[in-house]
């Protein structure tokens, strides 16, 4: 008997994609009981994936996908026959897990691995993150060896077991590629190809020094290696054109505003324009390459709410080929420095300053703009009224919303509004799900 016709079984109607938690979760025992695994522990369940666990028995790991209800297969370079491929190649390297059997059938797939020794990186001196750092360069030098880059090099992907051993696990990430590109994408963090680098051992090393070091060794250190300060604007010469000159003083009002980092000097969005560099907390570069293919912009009107500098509306317009675009904000010194983006990009949004939790009538106000789709990214969060504001969303046929909760938990707040089709995007850098919502 399948798991779709238990389901039926258990809710009384066929289950969709839409599946409640409950629905999914009650179709676990079954799946551990068919791959023979009663007496396994629970290791750990996906954050954004009810359909992805690990299971542990004595020294195997085993990872599951319902392969029906999995959810972000798409943000995955391999699925789990592919990790076994993978693994199978990096045999025999120290700190790499041995890989045991993959299976798979009408219902889940399942990866069989070596348990590895030790716990998730987490806070340790520097010394000793130096040492685990240079152990982890040899394993990457062995696994680029026998060309395999592993992209995905975070604290949480590296065990370290307390006689010293360090483990990189978590292989779904994972390209087979040069020797080169091996050390480069590992080491440097570096794209070389078309995969994604997620992670690498200089992304590590600098992360764990923002955490480490006070603000004023930090800037030390990059003035001393001749680099520019994250905050330092671009100097101009006397020829720089004048959408550069105002984009400087767009980042400059940015950098002071309360729209990102309050009481820090820093815009929120990173650009290159111009061969320019205007620095930021996020990269725009890679937020629109997420953004920009997600549905058809073209003859569509854009509600952006929470529009920070604009970018998102000025690049609609401007390459995604939509008619019109309208930027929501509750900060007024963000909304000038979005007007001297637009303008240094050569399109017009229309602006309007707004708190969404005020006791004005905003919603039919902004419903008057007639938009096709509209955008709420990383703004339910700083909305008191939070409901007020979802059922805000749920006029619309078309949502694009970054949240801060799991993907299932956002998900089931848009199915309760009547979207029919609710789509996990991507997971971005902060570990939040981007989703598309249709009715």
């Amino acid at each position: 008997m399948g798991l779709n016709h238990t389901v039926d079984m258990l809710n009384g109607a066929c289950v969709t994609k839409h599946d409640s938690v409950a629905a999914i979760d009650s179709l676990w025992p079954q799946v551990v009981a068919k791959a023979g695994l009663s007496s396994a522990e629970l290791l750990s369940s996906s954050y954004f994936d009810l359909a992805r666990r690990v299971y542990v028995i004595d020294e195997r790991v085993y990872k599951i996908t319902l392969l029906e209800y999995e959810t972000t297969s798409r943000l995955r370079t391999l699925d789990l026959q592919g990790e076994f491929a993978v693994l199978k190649r990096c045999a025999g390297i120290p700190g790499v897990p041995t890989v045991i059997d993959w299976q798979r059938d009408e219902d889940f797939e399942l990866l069989v691995i070596e348990r590895m020794a030790g716990e998730p990186l987490e806070r340790l001196r520097i010394g000793r993150f130096l040492l685990v750092l240079c152990k982890l360069c040899v394993i990457n030098s062995k696994l680029a060896c026998r060309g395999v880059s592993h992209n995905d090099i975070k604290n949480e992907n590296v065990l370290l077991a307390n006689d010293g051993k360090v483990s990189l696990i978590d292989f779904d990430q994972a390209t087979v590629t040069g020797l080169t590109a091996g050390i480069t994408r590992s080491l440097f963090g570096i794209k070389i190809g078309e995969e994604k680098v997620h992670g690498s051992l200089m992304t590590m090393l600098k992360e764990f020094l923002k955490q480490k070091l006070p603000p004023v060794v930090l800037n030390f250190l990059k003035r001393f290696g001749g680099r520019k300060l994250d905050n330092e604007l671009p100097l101009l010469p006397e020829d720089a054109s004048s959408n550069v000159r105002m984009l400087v003083d767009a980042w400059r009002i940015a950098q002071v505003s309360d729209a990102s980092s309050p009481k820090v000097l820093e815009a929120y969005y990173s650009f290159c324009f111009e061969g320019y560099y205007f620095p930021g907390e996020r990269s725009w570069e890679d937020r629109w390459e997420v953004l920009r293919s997600i549905t058809n912009y073209s003859d569509k009107r854009i509600l952006e709410l929470g529009c920070n500098m604009s970018l998102l509306s000025c690049f609609l317009l401007r390459e995604g080929q939509a008619t019109a675009a309208m930027g929501v904000d509750i900060d007024p010194g963000i909304l000038k420095s979005a007007k001297l983006v637009s303008t240094a990009l050569g399109v017009g949004p229309e602006y309007r300053q707004q708190d969404f939790d005020s006791q004005s009538d905003w919603e039919n106000e902004l419903k008057e703009f007639g938009p096709d789709i509209v955008f709420a990214l990383n703004v339910l969060n700083w909305v008191r009224d939070k409901e007020r504001f979802l059922n805000f969303l749920g006029l619309f046929d078309e949502i694009i919303f970054e949240g801060h909760d799991d993907f299932e938990t956002e998900k089931n707040r848009f199915v309760a509004r009547g979207y029919r089709d609710v789509e996990l995007i991507s997971i971005t850098e902060r570990e939040r799900p981007v989703i598309h919502c249709r009715k």
